[in-house]
């Protein structure tokens, strides 16, 4: 009943792409293409960072993931105290991938967010809605993870490749560098936005205990799921700078949507705004799937209320789930 390496190296990928890159180029845009040079240090700190988990994740197997890496130096306060800043970091997060998935709903429905109050609701509906979806147990959330992950490759991977032939130079050269930045202050404002991206490498060895051979699968998806992002997330930020004019694209509510507008129709448009809801959906299913992880692992460690570890017939940590729900409502409201 639990998930396969194919899967875990899907969950590793949709993790880091499912929201990271669906607004990153509308962002990227305010500084100017200039900010595609910060993808050179992002790429190979988190390819990097992602060797480090794969090492840590051969040499240490208990469940746990980055705690348990950190108790075999530090003790149980290490594991304390890595386990809950990445509890409450993923909590918050997960707030803001469901306002993101929320937003893009907003496109086809957009009572969703007339109001803060409706803005709200709404959060809190979708956050709940994929808890519960997660009851299924860790093959149910692998399955669906390989599916809503081709919300983000589909667009993104046709405008990796195949971008460039709708890419016009001139384009690209007046977006290079609109606010006369320097090379350091173009790299220095859009780092951050380009290792949110890769948010989501260490999601393997999280899920260490929900695969059959974490010796295996956590080193392979964490490299494999990590590099993979990469070379799209640089090719597709790439192109579509040379596609859509620099203020169009700060503009834009759905960049890649905003793309394949222009590109092709509206219509064609409306469908890769549509495969974004996908994608951040399936990414906070993923994200919400990982925190009950983590808590799980803390709780069967006695460093967390043992409620947290209280496990079904699948394989789901199901009043966790609840818990961690209870704490997203807090969140959103």
């Amino acid at each position: 009943k639990k998930m396969s390496l194919i899967q875990l190296t899907f969950i590793v990928a949709v993790n880091m792409m499912g929201s990271g890159i669906i607004m990153l180029p509308t962002n990227m845009a305010k500084v100017g293409a200039i900010s595609l040079l910060s993808w050179v240090v992002t790429a190979l700190g988190s390819m990097a960072m992602a060797y480090g988990f794969a090492q840590a994740g051969i040499y240490n197997r208990r469940p746990g993931g980055l705690a348990a890496y950190a108790e075999d130096a530090y003790g149980k306060d290490g594991y304390f105290q890595t386990f809950f800043l990445y509890f409450v970091s993923l909590a918050i997060a997960n707030v803001a991938v469901a306002v993101s998935a929320l937003g893009y709903l907003a496109g086809f429905f957009p009572a969703l967010t007339a109001t803060p109050g409706a803005t709200c609701a709404g959060v809190i509906g979708l956050l709940w809605l994929t808890s519960i979806a997660n009851f299924g147990g860790p093959k149910l959330t692998g399955r669906i993870g390989s599916v809503t992950v081709w919300g983000v490759i589909l667009p993104v991977g046709f405008m990796a490749f195949f971008g460039w032939f709708w890419f016009k130079g001139s384009t690209f050269a007046e977006a290079w560098n609109p606010n006369g930045l320097s090379i350091v202050q173009g790299m220095g404002s859009s780092i951050s936005l380009t290792l949110w991206a890769f948010l989501g490498l260490e999601s393997a060895s999280q899920n260490a205990s929900a695969v059959e051979n974490p010796k295996r699968d956590v080193p392979i998806a964490c490299l494999f799921g990590t590099l993979g992002a990469a070379v799209i997330y640089v090719l597709s930020t790439t192109a579509i700078q040379g596609v859509v004019p620099n203020a169009d694209l700060q503009a834009a509510t759905g960049s890649f949507g905003t793309a394949f507008t222009q590109m092709f129709n509206p219509t064609v448009g409306s469908i890769v705004m549509g495969l974004a809801v996908m994608a951040c959906v399936g990414s906070l299913f993923g994200w919400q799937f990982t925190l009950a992880t983590v808590a799980k692992d803390a709780a069967d460690t006695g460093m967390f209320p043992r409620i947290f570890g209280k496990m079904t017939a699948n394989g789901a940590p199901i009043p966790g789930m609840v818990m961690v729900g209870v704490v997203h409502t807090k969140l959103a409201l």
